[in-house]
């Protein structure tokens, strides 16, 4: 039987933060997508990529935490980056393909495909990297997953603006390098379900709040900032509105994390300012067991994003999944989630025409103004109709057989749509497909010989290669000048040796040392032929250091002889001495 596809996923604990003081979206839906693939992939083991080595024990713990199996778990790192062939695909949780790319350049770029996935693409570094990938070698086997067709549009026409601009500029043909997938994000239905039906739970948050069976609780899940995700004006006016025409005792719970004291406090303020005949309550949503309960305390969820930071949307999934009706903007990635009339009901939005943002972004790109207020600028002239909103909200307070309905519908699409299970082998399917591509498909820019990998990130004895008189290669001729019972005091000293990590041990150097002593002068060529080849790139670090504190003497030669073995890459004794390898 054909195991299932696995991914190494590129690891660094503050992308997977589930929980706790200061998590945003991104990191709560790469978290969890983990804690799915955890649970549903059905692979042998869970593996990581990382920079560090010292990450492994939080990985370990994250996974211990999530109910895996933490003696079937792996990592990978720098240094043996060229055994990802070994799993077939690298996940990154960002966009940032390109950079990964030119990594896995220095290996081989048929080992294994990337793939990574849009979160906010409003950013100037989150475009920039998503146009990198036209000059990035990216391959046809990787792919940038896109969680809605929104935001695919989005990433689309970044892409196609660059690639017209490379095109004219160069003069050539610039196209699209990799696959660009829709997968949308997921929630543990289960989870939420029982969330969701907690009966315990709603008479425990609802009576500490006062709000009796016969009130209607609406509740907004997520960041309380105006400018980066939600502007809460348009729903308190609504929500007013509401109150008023409906005759009933209406309460808004308003659950997340503040940016800070001050807009924590403007929040506030608004909502009594704005919505006065509304009951509001506020949690915070570091508080992750109080957080837990405001799913079955409600009735009715709403949220009306504005923000182009949004570019999916989990809490109305998150919502849908616990089986309450929602009320969303029909915006960004709630278009598609939400079912207009089905799992709810969705307000329409508007915004100005292309070009009344150009001064803003020009503005932002150019670190004129930061993100909040380049967001800002945007956000305070995309509207959610209000008074469609209000109508909304009357509409569902006013028809419990509707709110079941629409909750029933919406928890089912949510199990049959956004579980992880479902998620987890969307992503799985299309790391089969990217391997089928990686088998047959030509490599796009193949390195050239004598190229290097990365040519803006060059070794920089090549890239400065002129500045010297001599190069210690070829006929390059290496005398020993005496002096080698003082090796021992120059390797211990700081200002001797300020990195002797990179090169040979005391004792493989003294050992080159007699060798020079009992042989005469011999050309770096000659020299280097007797090292075995893990050796090979000390061995040249050493021979210009020992140069250095006056131990051999390097001289030109005639220029005729055998080439020099050149050091392979990433198996030196160097690499692993400094990466842990």
């Amino acid at each position: 039987m054909t195991p299932p596809p696995n991914a190494a996923f590129y690891y660094a604990p503050d992308n997977y933060q589930t929980a706790g003081d200061g998590v945003v979206g991104r990191q709560s839906a790469t978290g969890g997508f983990l804690k799915g693939f955890i649970h549903h992939a059905g692979v042998d083991k869970i593996l990581i990529y990382a920079d560090q080595a010292q990450v492994f024990e939080q990985f370990r713990d994250f996974v211990a935490e999530a109910g895996g199996d933490t003696d079937a778990i792996g990592a990978y790192l720098p240094a043996n980056t060229a055994g990802l062939s070994d799993v077939g695909t690298l996940f990154r949780p960002g966009p940032d393909v390109g950079s990964l790319a030119w990594r896995r350049r220095h290996f081989d770029p048929r080992g294994f495909s990337i793939a990574g996935i849009t979160h906010t693409v409003c950013e100037t570094m989150a475009m920039q990297v998503i146009g990198d990938l036209l000059v990035a070698p990216v391959q046809p086997w990787d792919a940038l997953v896109c969680t809605s067709a929104c935001v695919k549009g989005v990433v689309t026409r970044l892409l196609d603006g660059h690639a017209a601009y490379l095109s004219r500029r160069f003069g050539a043909e610039v196209t699209v390098p990799l696959e660009l997938p829709i997968i949308p994000l997921g929630v543990d239905a289960d989870a939420m379900a029982a969330r969701g039906s907690d009966q315990a739970a709603r008479a425990d948050l609802r009576g500490r709040m006062g709000i009796n069976e016969a009130d209607i609780a609406l509740l907004y899940a997520g960041r309380l900032n105006h400018v980066e995700k939600a502007n809460p004006i348009p729903m308190h006016l609504a929500a007013e509105t509401a109150a008023q025409s409906s005759g009933r005792r209406l309460h808004l719970i308003q659950a997340g994390q503040a940016t800070n004291k001050d807009v924590e406090d403007a929040f506030k303020q608004a909502a009594t300012s704005f919505a006065p005949s509304v009951n509001h309550h506020f949690i915070d949503g570091s508080m992750t067991e109080l957080y837990d309960m405001i799913w079955a305390a409600a009735d009715i969820f709403i949220s009306l994003s504005d923000n182009i930071q949004e570019s999916f949307g989990l809490t109305p999934i998150e919502a849908m999944a616990a089986g309450l009706p929602v009320i969303v903007s029909d915006y960004d990635g709630y278009r598609e989630s939400v079912r207009h009339g089905e799992d709810g009901l969705a307000v329409p939005t508007a915004q100005p025409p292309a070009g009344a943002g150009a001064e803003a972004g020009f503005l932002y790109d150019t670190g004129n103004i930061p993100y909040p207020v380049f967001t800002a600028a945007t956000s305070q002239s995309t509207a959610a109709d209000v008074a469609a909103a209000a109508d909304a909200i009357v509409t569902l307070i006013g028809d419990p057989a509707l709110r079941r309905k629409m909750g029933g519908s919406g928890q089912a699409r949510a199990r049959e749509v956004y579980d992880w299970r479902h998620v987890v082998a969307g992503h799985q399917a299309l790391w089969q497909d990217l391997a089928d591509i990686r088998a047959g498909a030509g490599e796009a820019v193949p390195l050239g010989e004598g190229e290097v990998p990365h040519p803006l990130a060059a070794d920089p004895f090549h890239l400065f290669r002129d500045h010297a008189t001599v190069r210690i290669e070829g006929t390059a001729t290496v005398t020993a000048i005496g002096g080698a019972d003082s090796l021992k005091a120059f390797l211990a000293s700081d200002i001797a040796a300020p990195l002797a990590a990179v090169l040979m041990d005391e004792a493989a150097t003294a050992a080159l040392l007699e060798d020079l002593a009992a042989s005469g002068p011999q050309t770096a060529a000659h020299l280097a032929a007797k090292q075995p080849p893990e050796r090979l790139t000390p061995f040249y670090l050493t021979l210009g250091w020992l140069a250095k504190v006056g131990l051999v003497r390097i001289e030109a030669g005639d220029g005729d002889g055998p080439d020099t073995p050149a050091p392979p890459f990433g198996a030196s004794e160097t690499w692993k001495r400094l990466m842990g390898g």
